[in-house]
């Protein structure tokens, strides 16, 4: 195999975007239509626990405290239950397509993408910076009436104010230094939605009929979990985060962020023969054939 050397992942995002990301559109689409709901929620008056005036709502009517936080739990539960539902159906696409955090770790992909180009660089850290106060603003509103910049005291404007610039701050250092590894490690909804899937009927499918994988590594090293997108139907080992720590085994699938990044990178290699099909693809297999691939040594699926 193809060693590719470090940052890669970088460097092939780069070579896919010059040649058109046909999965950026709807990545975008997906990602904004995950902010709208976090920000329609609150500002409709749907539900909103006010820890500023007491001014909780339910169901866009006044209620009390109690009320206002068993409302917010059932909006938790019906969110968590589409998230789950889609897990169950295409593994862990929302942590790949829909999640806010993991779109926050490819802004600052971006940014390092555009540092040839001082207007470019310029651009990607300005959208960044405004994804990250409108994710952190969506949940803030949850908690606290935004009349509290306006009407609120110099206090409660201060602590408000406060707050959102400590959450914005994390968000600049998740696209910076942790990216993906949050993903893998110590995001809850990941950790959660990992240890429960087990087969799922749409996700990544590797098979080399009717054309052979050429072994170039590309989708190694675009892979933003460190997984191998070839092998997802077997067991991995996932390395320690610490000295000492020899890590465990998991599941491949249950890995994988469902993103595409490796569909679109096996899909450029492959495009200068287009009579030929790339291996790696977005598509339905059953049990039994993917027992069958993994028999005959013809590719691995979703098992």
């Amino acid at each position: 195999m193809l060693v590719l050397k470090d940052k890669d992942r970088l460097r092939i995002l780069s070579a896919v975007a010059t040649r058109g990301a046909p999965f950026q559109v709807m990545r975008v689409l997906v990602i904004t239509l995950s902010q709208m709901i976090l920000l329609a929620v609150p500002l409709t008056g749907l539900v909103r626990v006010d820890l500023w005036a007491g001014h909780h709502l339910l169901m866009f009517e006044p209620v009390d405290l109690i009320t206002g936080l068993k409302g917010f739990v059932v909006a938790v539960a019906v969110l968590w239950g589409v998230t789950f539902l889609s897990n169950v159906i295409v593994g862990r696409f929302f942590c790949g397509w829909g999640c806010p955090v993991g779109y926050v770790s490819r802004l600052g992909e971006d940014v390092d993408l555009g540092k040839r180009k001082r207007l470019r660089w310029v651009l990607h850290n300005l959208s960044g910076a405004a994804f990250v106060a409108t994710f952190v603003g969506a949940i803030m509103l949850w908690w606290v009436d935004p009349m509290v910049m306006i009407e609120g005291s110099l206090t409660a404007k201060s602590v408000t104010a406060s707050v959102f610039v400590a959450l914005w701050t994390g968000g600049f250092l998740h696209a910076f230094i942790w990216r993906f590894g949050f993903c893998r490690v110590a995001c809850p909804i990941g950790l959660y939605y990992r240890f429960v899937t087990s087969s799922t009927p749409i996700g990544i499918v590797f098979s080399n009929k009717p054309s052979p994988c050429i072994e170039c590594g590309a989708c190694e090293k675009i892979c933003p979990v460190d997984i191998d997108p070839k092998n997802l139907g077997a067991t991995i080992h996932i390395p320690g985060t610490s000295e000492g720590d020899s890590g465990e085994e998991r599941y491949g699938d249950a890995e994988c962020i469902r993103c595409g990044d490796c569909v679109e990178a096996c899909r450029m290699i492959f495009k200068a023969h287009p009579e030929e099909t790339p291996p790696l693809r977005f598509g339905k297999t059953s049990q039994s054939e993917c027992m069958a691939m993994a028999e005959d040594g013809s590719g691995s699926g979703l098992r």
